[in-house]
């Protein structure tokens, strides 16, 4: 009797673990030891509805001329209200989301939840068919009085979805895949190994990865899926006039539609240097919509890895002194094709003198050992990525670029030597006055350095 009582446990405990595993591997959460935490999504549509200048492109000087497709914000809230409180990803279809405008709506979350600085991010799409906020400095008249109006708007509604995204919250559980998508090609093209303009460049660097976290409620229906890619939301060139999501844009619509009630959320990756290839017209913005749409529904449809829901949250602020600046003449000369240089060039004809130092802020979330988030701001270039997937273990890595802050690029040291357009208006250059290589050590290093002090020693790669 006793062995046949034996005999049943362990055939009882086989078929549960047959059915947790089974689970999983159908996209359902994964039992009981994936843990539970408190979950909340929300989705506002930030489309303006007046014209506005229109972000990138410099030759662009007229506002937009109608809506070719919408523009969203959506937030998912981790965590309870108690301990370290909630950390908040925020994603916005914008060009760039000013840094005063984020703490203005970091400050006014704050008033309704408890929010910690380094467990509040704001994901940039980087959109180029949007809204220039960005600009704003450089605006008169009517122009900046839509956007003055529009930035406005902006704000309620940022603020507005976290807190919905926060009310909304209920028990569940975090998973995560890894895919692939191609569409990004390095699009820095070199001659005799110098920059020579913009293309698509087949054997240059680039980062095809997607990574993908699911957000399921205790019930097993999916909630949110949040994924990254490293490539800029450029499909659309300058000659286009209608506000547009691009890319991101379409794979949202595609994603939520492939699975009704969810919330798509898209963050990018180490794209600096990357372009949609190839590009143009909105069909194309569909085209690479679609194929990340694809590769989601992939994944969703099969094997994930729990992710167990403690959350560590750290940030740092390097702070990268400029170097002593050269006569302005000789700086004008290198400014002739930057605008950030042309910018400085401009203070020190006033009078004035730069700041002592250019603030470049990142933040990591750690799940326990199993997923690490990096969130750098500005935009930062592929060999980032690259570097950081070989000194940490890559499958646990989750590299996020503008974050929080898009103001400067941020080069590599392998560009140096190349130069170019990511070159001349990055942050090495602006705190160099145009001699990048003299910055010491290498901002890069800077970046990478403070990147692994933040994260815990097992994530080193073992490579």
């Amino acid at each position: 009797m006793r062995s046949r009582c034996i005999r049943l446990l362990v055939v009882v405990a086989v078929a549960i673990g047959l059915s947790w595993a089974t689970a999983a591997t159908a996209g359902e959460p994964a039992g009981p030891d994936t843990g539970m935490v408190p979950l909340g999504v929300a989705k506002l549509d930030v489309t303006p509805e007046l014209p506005v200048r229109m972000y990138g492109y410099a030759a662009r000087k007229t506002e937009s001329e109608g809506v070719a497709g919408r523009l969203k914000a959506s937030a998912l809230v981790i965590g309870p209200d108690e301990g370290d409180g909630p950390a908040v990803l925020l994603c916005v279809d914008c060009g760039s989301v000013p840094g005063d405008l984020r703490q203005e709506v970091f400050e006014r979350v704050g008033k309704e939840i408890p929010l910690k600085p380094e467990r509040f991010v704001l994901c940039n799409s980087h959109n180029h068919s949007g809204p220039d906020l960005k600009g704003m400095a450089g605006i008169s008249g009517e122009q900046l009085e839509h956007l003055t109006r529009y930035r406005k708007t902006l704000s309620d509604k940022l603020v507005k979805v976290v807190l919905e995204a926060a009310a909304s919250r209920a028990p569940g559980r975090l998973a995560q895949a890894q895919g692939n998508v191609g569409f990004a090609a390095n699009r820095r093209v070199l001659t005799d190994g110098k920059w020579s303009g913009f293309g698509a460049v087949p054997d240059a660097p680039v980062d095809h990865s997607l990574p993908l976290l699911r957000a399921t409620g205790a019930d097993g229906k999916l909630l949110a899926v949040v994924v990254n890619y490293a490539c800029h939301a450029t499909t659309l060139r300058g000659n286009f006039r209608q506000i547009h999501g691009d890319w991101p844009g379409c794979a949202q619509e595609y994603i939520e539609a492939d699975q009704p009630g969810a919330v798509a959320m898209i963050t990018l990756g180490c794209g600096a240097d990357a372009d949609p290839c190839p590009h143009g017209t909105v069909e194309l913005c569909q085209q690479h919509g679609r194929a990340v749409a694809d590769e989601v529904a992939r994944l969703l449809a099969g094997p994930m890895r729990p992710i167990h829901p403690t959350l560590t949250c750290r940030s740092t602020t390097l702070e990268i002194p400029f170097l002593e600046p050269p006569p302005v003449a000789e700086l004008r000369q290198s400014a002739e094709k930057s605008w950030a240089l042309a910018r400085l060039a401009g203070l020190l004809e006033q009078g004035e003198r730069p700041p002592a130092t250019a603030s470049y802020p990142l933040t990591t979330w750690v799940f326990g050992d199993q997923l690490a988030m990096v969130f750098l701001s500005n935009e930062v270039v592929v060999d980032y990525a690259l570097r950081l997937k070989r000194e940490l273990d890559a499958d646990r890595l989750w590299i996020t670029a503008y974050a929080d802050e898009v103001s400067n690029y941020i080069v590599s040291k392998r560009l140096f030597g190349e130069g170019g357009y990511e070159v001349r208006n990055s942050l090495s250059t602006i705190v160099s006055f145009g001699r990048p290589e003299e910055v010491e050590p290498a901002i890069e290093d800077r970046i990478v350095e403070a990147v692994r002090s933040l994260l815990p020693a097992s994530y080193a790669s073992d490579r």
